[in-house]
């Protein structure tokens, strides 16, 4: 999603920022967000609450807000599709390819 709306509003992202935390996204705030992201799904909630906090101190609370909405939204997605075994698909297979292969992602399947 973040690389075709960064295309369809012609903003550069770079998206190796997801994988090595040392690389600047270039999303306002992306360093805060990747935080919050990862201590969420880490489940360690004085991390949360601690990125929560930056998060809120650098974008806001609105975007706090949004944020959490979007990470709950992307949990409940993937236990869906881990848990009925439904895979990308050949189309987004495809689509993703590329991208995939740059940022490692296929050393995380099972």
């Amino acid at each position: 999603m973040l690389r075709a709306s960064s295309r369809r509003f012609a903003e550069a992202v770079d998206l190796r920022a997801i994988m090595d935390g040392t690389t600047d996204s270039g999303v306002p705030g992306g360093a805060q967000l990747v935080a919050f992201a990862e201590a969420a799904v880490a489940r360690e909630p004085g991390a949360i609450e601690s990125a929560r906090d930056n998060l809120v101190e650098v974008l806001g609370p609105e975007a706090a807000v949004d944020a959490a909405g979007v990470i709950s939204n992307f949990q409940r997605m993937v236990r869906i599709a881990d848990a009925t075994g439904i895979g990308l698909g050949e189309a987004m297979e495809n689509a993703s390819a590329d991208y995939r292969e740059a940022l490692g992602i296929e050393a995380f399947s099972v």
